[in-house]
């Protein structure tokens, strides 16, 4: 019997039958098949490729596992999915106009911890057939993020990244030279949860904290520093100055800046930017100082007829998908000196002055 007949009854019995025991039913010995490998590697709860190409000919059959369980197949020009796992149910798809090209690529969605490991492609045609190995490995990266805190005149820096896999590495870095012992906390199970806090010790210095995960290969970083300080007179118009000069950082599309008012233990926000959408201000008395569309690298917010009370400080966040920068201004806001006119008396003529 010919391989491509061998291989289309091997496929069709495993169609129809249990998958209990695939090894055992292969129709040749697994050390006897031609196989490659290679890895891959995918993203947390998105979609992936798993590449696997052939040799064109007739009588193409596809067949994809991951161990003992069945993703995807396709004989005789259409798919056939009627014992897909049911972990599998829609998630599964092959690239249909691509497969007379010699693509038996698979497309998987919604990517979940149990999907990492080796799947194995089988192709054939009437002319040649082979199995190839590929590993899948996962990374998670979700939603990375530094916050400045003041409670009880200690201030604070907290790095935070919501969804990690595996654990990151997480490191403080002082003045750009000095790295920095740390809190980490880490929940008990993947995706994990990971939260670094630091206390700052020197509110003169620059503080930097990094997040890589080796998997994917990127690296995070949130900076904080001290831009200032602005002292002006009540009723005339304090300036805010958020700059960035990293043209790198202005290249990236998708930009997001917030101003607050940090206060001790809590923060008020008070403008708003994102490059996807318009400019929002949530205190009347603020507004941007620049056109954004031709100023791009200026955040700046003034504020109109400041008082006293509005002396503190202030803080401009820009983030981006691979760095946020937290900017503090301090304000302060000096009482208005009110200069009082004096008029000589008016005595009229032939009147003496009356005095007390």
């Amino acid at each position: 019997m010919k391989i491509q007949s061998l291989f289309e009854f091997y496929l069709l019995n495993v169609i129809v039958q249990p998958l209990a025991g695939f090894n055992d039913k292969l129709p040749f010995k697994s050390k006897t098949v031609p196989q490659s490998t290679t890895t891959v590697v995918g993203r947390l709860f998105e979609d992936v490729i798993i590449p696997c190409s052939f040799k064109i000919g007739p009588g193409i059959v596809i067949h994809w596992m991951k161990g003992q369980k069945y993703l995807h197949s396709f004989f005789k020009g259409s798919d056939y999915l009627k014992n897909q796992d049911s972990i599998y149910k829609n998630r599964t798809s092959l690239f249909f106009n691509e497969i007379n090209n010699g693509n038996a690529s698979l497309k998987l969605r919604r990517l979940n911890l149990q999907d990492e490991g080796v799947y194995k492609c089988y192709i054939s045609t009437k002319d040649s057939w082979k199995c190839i190995n590929i590993s899948l490995k996962l990374g998670g990266f979700i939603t990375p993020a530094i916050e400045y805190q003041e409670q009880n005149r200690v201030d604070y820096l907290t790095c935070y990244l919501f969804g990690a896999y595996p654990s990151p590495n997480i490191t403080w870095i002082k003045n750009n030279t000095t790295n920095l012992e740390s809190n980490i906390e880490v929940s008990s199970s993947p995706p994990f949860s990971v939260k670094s806090q630091l206390n700052i010790i020197d509110s003169n210095s620059s503080y930097q904290c990094i997040i890589e995960n080796s998997v994917l290969d990127q690296r995070w970083t949130g900076k904080w520093k001290i831009e200032g300080t602005l002292l002006t007179t009540e009723g005339k118009k304090a300036l805010l100055p958020c700059e960035f000069k990293n043209k790198d950082f202005l290249l990236q599309k998708n930009i997001n800046v917030s101003w607050y008012r940090v206060e001790n233990a809590s923060s008020t926000i008070l403008a708003s930017f994102s490059s996807s959408s318009r400019r929002m201000v949530f205190d009347s008395r603020f507004h941007w100082t620049q056109d954004m569309k031709h100023e791009k690298n200026d955040f700046s917010l003034t504020l109109t007829f400041p008082t006293q009370s509005d002396s503190g400080k202030y803080l401009c966040n820009i983030s981006s998908i691979d760095s946020t920068e937290l900017m503090i201004q301090f304000l302060t806001v000096v009482y208005r000196i009110r200069r009082s006119i004096s008029y000589p008396r008016f005595v009229p003529a032939n009147q003496e002055e009356i005095t007390a």
